[in-house]
């Protein structure tokens, strides 16, 4: 009797994880998103990356040394019963090759491009709150990718060049 109750307890043991498996409860961990982004869009492993990641988000751009090729990867940690980082989106678009992408996910919002028009600094800004938001810096011309936390519904992303100039976003991709 004994027995039966520890193979019976093993079987449903596996159960349990062929279920999650297949029901895409388990995704890749923050540090290896990366090398699942390498692996399932075929990226070449000579290309730069540009990343960040929060709680909610991953956000990747790959780009070749001439800045001619690139892909963006956007990972989701979702809410519920998940375990990881799932991916979302992925490609290249002319958007983030001549201006800024934004990709927002509610609680998140992904920042992305090949910087071709220079920005040098990110804030982000709410209408009710008096003290500073977070302000992400970039190097002028150099690709970038940025996971924002949307910390409440009337923060607005400003964006400047090295001049203090603003910089509009060129496409805003509601992505819930």
């Amino acid at each position: 009797m004994k027995k039966f109750y520890i193979i019976s307890a093993i079987c449903l043991l596996l159960l349990v994880i062929f279920a999650c498996f297949s029901v895409s409860t388990i995704g890749v961990i923050g540090d290896n998103l990366e090398r699942d982004a390498r692996k399932s869009q075929k990226i070449d492993d000579s290309w730069q990356v540009s990343k960040s990641v929060t709680d909610n988000l991953g956000a990747l751009l790959f780009y070749d040394e001439h800045l001619n090729d690139f892909t963006y990867s956007i990972y989701v940690n979702r809410e519920g019963l998940s375990f990881g980082y799932f991916f979302r989106s992925g490609g290249s678009t002319i958007d983030i090759f001549e201006g800024i992408r934004a990709f927002n996910y509610g609680n998140s919002m992904a920042l992305i491009s090949i910087n071709k028009v220079n920005v040098a600094r990110i804030e982000c800004v709410s209408e009710n709150s008096q003290k500073q938001g977070a302000v992400y810096t970039v190097e002028p011309g150099k690709p970038f990718a940025i996971a924002i936390p949307i910390t409440d519904s009337n923060m607005t992303i400003k964006i400047y060049d090295q001049d203090g100039n603003e910089i509009p976003i060129t496409t805003v991709s509601s992505c819930d």
